[in-house]
This record gives C-alpha cells, structure tokens and sequence, in this order.
C-alpha cells in the first residue's frame, strides 16, 4: 500500500487556501468535504491534474462544478494534462459519470486508464494538482473519506506524481469509458 505520511493537522484553518500558497495539513473525514476540497484544488490548478482512483469516487468527482473546472482547465492550454487512473470504471459507465462524459468530448486533454494487475490491490485514492496541493485518502475502500489535503506540498505531491506516473506508463486506456463511434 502506498502511504506518504503527512505533517501533524494544523492547529488553525487559514480562511481561503491558495495553491503552492497556504501549506496547512488539514484533516477531514466526510464525503462533502472531500467534494470541497477536490472542486478548491480544481479551480485552482493551472496545468495538470493526477487523480487515482477505485470507481472515479462519483461522491466527489460526479458534479457540475468539478466538471466545469476540469472543462475550463482542459480549454486554457494545448499542453494541460488531466489523467485519471480508475481501477475499475463499471458502476461509473452505467450512472453517466460527468468525468467519463467530459473525456469522451475532449480526447485530447483528459485520458481515462485502468492500472496495471500489480497495482490493482491499492488501497489508496489522490488527486494531485499541478504537483503542488493534494487530496489524499489512505484507504478508500468501503466509502472511507478520512483525508488530507494540502495546498502546498510539493516533496509529498511529488512522490504521489512519481507513484502515478509509474503506475500510469503500464496502464491501458480504460475501454469501458472510451467514446463509441457508429
């Protein structure tokens, strides 16, 4: 299992946290504020999104707002990058995921893979924004929303961004989630 320890939770919440700005651990544990905190860091980011995931977490990841900012993300830049690794896709495909919806339209911005056999015993789910803030839960099976989030943790977003890309250069693209021609 993957696990990048975290600094001890911060005493006191900054009021409006900025990316590559505010380097607060928080500690959070419900599926709202992990919907918070995942729509903060997407609005924010400016070049490239990591997420990996069990099922693309519909809790967090399947609204209007976070599909926005992925959407105005994707149309800032030629060169913006948003990856999503998701273990398994199915229950994502039959509900009508915004995300799998938003990447069948822009093929060329966000790219859905499934990881390889060796790493489909992670337990863990992140999201890491422009290798500096991130959203990352330890274990996210059985709808476990126990998370840290961090606005400016370049050393642990990179060792997340190290493990997702490996992961990433043996993974396939997600066939359940590709867009059907007729």
């Amino acid at each position: 299992m993957l696990i990048i320890p975290s600094q001890p939770m911060a005493k006191e919440l900054p009021t409006f946290y900025r990316l590559g700005e505010t380097p607060a651990e928080i500690h959070i544990d419900s599926v709202e504020e992990n919907k918070n905190a995942a729509l903060s860091l997407a609005k924010q980011a400016r070049h490239s999104i990591d997420i990996f995931t069990q099922d693309l977490d519909a809790e967090i990841y399947n609204n209007s707002e976070f599909e926005h900012s992925l959407f105005k993300l994707a149309k800032r830049h030629p060169n913006t990058r948003i990856r999503i690794l998701s273990q398994d896709s199915k229950k994502a495909v039959q509900n009508g995921h915004r995300l799998i919806k938003l990447a069948q339209t822009l093929t060329s911005s966000i790219f859905i893979h499934n990881p390889p056999r060796e790493f489909k015993s992670e337990q863990c789910a992140f999201l890491v924004v422009d290798q500096k803030g991130l959203l990352y839960r330890v274990n996210a099976n059985n709808r476990n929303y126990k998370a840290s989030i961090n606005f400016m943790a370049p050393m642990r977003a990179g060792k997340l961004t190290d493990f997702f890309n490996e992961v990433w250069e043996h993974s396939t693209p997600d066939v359940q989630t590709r867009r059907m021609y007729i």
